[in-house]
């Protein structure tokens, strides 16, 4: 399959390792099996770098390259030094002493994935194994009240959160400065009820957009109090994940004042954001990332169509049929240039022609060579 050069910045996580989930942990979501061998000068010191080298494994499947992470070898040591508490079971599947002495095991070790999943993102790796996400927080939609000062500052401060995080975010003024510059969407801004968060994150690119409304209430006796509402969204079916809320204390006061509301409620809603997209990204593990393929010039026929949906599926966690022949939805783990390539060699094989794809972020177009 002939290949054309497209950026594709994000690389996703691999939802589960090379090595199947089976037995009891089988139907366990947070828990993964890999197979490992361990070296000792005892049987149990020879356990205890099996139970190591599970983590090794189980790590470098969530590491895009150690080259990439200069600080790869210190945060291994911290992870692997609690190598105990990441290995829910193991059993022993074979053993032997050497000549030298020296014990060989092979073990087949449950490594609990939600507890290394969070060490690594403490640690900062899973920002650096999703290619540091991108994220547009802007204003709510047009007909959702908010104060535009007071809303400015906070996604100020949301975007400066979310940057210590490793997190990719366009500043408010590059973000005004884009809808300035392009006629149909600084018309569009016109209109009642539009969500240029949506239109934004959709023209960067970007893997989430946040809509913000900052507004402040009377709850009487001449008292105020800010209230930070966030929508977050996953940028490409623009499907809302979360709704938080963060809350000021009560105050009587001037501008002044309320300004450090808006920073209060600003600081308890930022954690409740973060939390809302790392669960979503955690789900993400397990399922893959979601690509729309569009096949287009295909001939007629159940011939071509069983071998699209053939070649869909080898490498896919799932896949959904849309338009049976032109159109699906894909889930996978690996990389997607590769995936297509894949796709692309095996209906060459009945089509007789070459394809090839213009990547569109996560919707590619996929069409045979004239």
């Amino acid at each position: 399959m002939r290949i054309r050069t497209f950026l594709l910045t994000f690389v996703f996580l691999a939802a589960s390792f090379a090595f199947g989930q089976t037995s009891a942990n089988m139907q366990d979501h947070s828990v993964t099996e890999v197979e490992v061998q361990g070296m000792g000068t005892s049987m149990q010191t020879a356990i205890s770098d099996a139970k190591r080298n599970a983590i090794s494994t189980a790590i470098g499947t969530y590491l895009v390259s150690e080259q990439e992470m200069q600080n790869y070898m210190t945060v291994k040591d911290q992870i692997l030094a609690k190598s105990e508490g990441f290995v829910k079971s193991f059993e022993v599947k074979d053993k032997s002493k050497g000549p030298d002495g020296l014990w060989t095991v092979t073990i087949k070790a449950a490594v609990t994935k939600d507890m290394l999943l969070n060490d690594l993102e403490a640690l900062g790796i899973l920002m650096s194994q999703l290619d540091n996400p991108s994220m547009v927080v802007f204003y709510a939609p047009k007909g959702v009240p908010y104060d535009q000062r007071f809303t400015e500052q906070a996604i100020n401060q949301i975007n400066q959160y979310f940057t210590t995080y490793r997190y990719n975010v366009y500043d408010l003024d590059q973000l005004d400065a884009m809808i300035e510059d392009d006629m149909s969407m600084k018309q569009v801004a016109l209109q009642e009820d539009v969500d240029m968060a949506q239109m934004l994150a959709k023209k960067l690119k970007a893997d989430i957009y946040v809509t913000v409304a900052l507004i402040l209430e009377d709850v009487g006796n001449g008292k105020k109090k800010a209230k930070a509402t966030a929508k977050i969204f996953n940028a490409s079916t623009a499907k809302l994940l979360g709704v938080q809320n963060g809350y000021s204390d009560e105050i009587w006061g001037n501008t002044t004042a309320y300004d450090a509301n808006i920073d209060q409620a600003c600081t308890k809603l930022m954690p409740l954001i973060m939390n809302q997209v790392k669960g979503y990204w955690k789900e993400q593990v397990d399922k893959g990332k979601q690509f729309v393929l569009l096949f287009s010039k295909l001939p007629e026929g159940r011939k071509v169509k069983s071998a699209v949906q053939a070649a869909l599926q080898n490498g896919a966690k799932e896949v959904k049929v849309v338009t049976a022949g032109s159109e699906y939805q894909v889930w996978i783990n690996t990389d997607i240039d590769t995936y297509i390539n894949t796709i692309g060699d095996q209906i060459e094989e009945i089509y007789g022609k070459e394809f090839d794809y213009k990547n569109r972020g996560d919707r590619i177009d996929i069409f045979p060579v004239k």
